[in-house]
């Protein structure tokens, strides 16, 4: 009988993507990108994934969507490329992360997205010495109005359930301002993010 595929939560992929990203230093969104990406992955594992893979991982296929589940082994490559022995010890050390932040001060104060008013502003931080300022402009999106050494820019329309202070924000949208292609987005996958709702009199 045939071996049982595993699947991987959307969380864990969308961690990894970022952290592969980070270990690039290029943000991985048109044609070019995922040749420059596959390539860079043969040279340092000696492994091939096709850019087609990785447009598959990284949601740049429409036709799959959001319920690609990607093989064992390619995210094995993945996790070591950035690394990780395998994508086991990625999941482990990821989740190592979160007890650690928990046993300290993770489980801070949560704000639903739906909480923050229309029109108002939210300014998130995390290291290293990364700013967004997010303004919310519908009932769930939010406009990137202010960005510092981060992945996310201005004009780029984000969407997020709830902040949680000191813990990893997971963007399950991003729209970047000059592009319709559709992303997700991990800040603070380490250290975690804090947040504070800005008032009319901040800049």
């Amino acid at each position: 009988m045939a071996e049982r595929k595993i699947r991987y939560s959307q969380e864990i992929i969308a961690i990894l993507r970022s952290e592969v990203e980070n270990v690039v230093n290029r943000r991985i969104v048109s044609p070019a990108d995922f040749d420059f990406l596959s390539q860079a992955i043969l040279n340092a594992k000696k492994q091939p994934i096709s850019p087609t893979t990785l447009k598959r991982i990284w949601g740049y296929v429409k036709d799959v969507g959001s319920a690609y589940n990607p093989e064992r082994f390619t995210l094995c490559v993945l996790a070591g490329f950035v690394g990780y022995r395998d994508i086991e010890d990625f999941i482990e050390n990821v989740n190592a992360n979160d007890k650690m932040t928990q046993s300290g001060n993770y489980f801070g104060e949560t704000i639903s997205s739906a909480e923050i008013p229309f029109n108002c502003s939210v300014e998130l931080r995390w290291t290293p010495d990364r700013v967004c300022v997010l303004k919310r402009i519908s009932s769930v999106e939010f406009e990137v109005e202010m960005s510092k050494n981060a992945k996310l820019r201005k004009g780029d329309v984000v969407e997020f359930a709830s902040l949680t202070q000191n813990a990893p924000a997971f963007f399950s949208k991003v729209v970047h301002a000059d592009s319709e292609l559709v992303h997700t987005y991990v800040a603070g996958t380490r250290t975690g993010v804090t947040y504070r709702i800005l008032d009319s009199n901040d800049e």
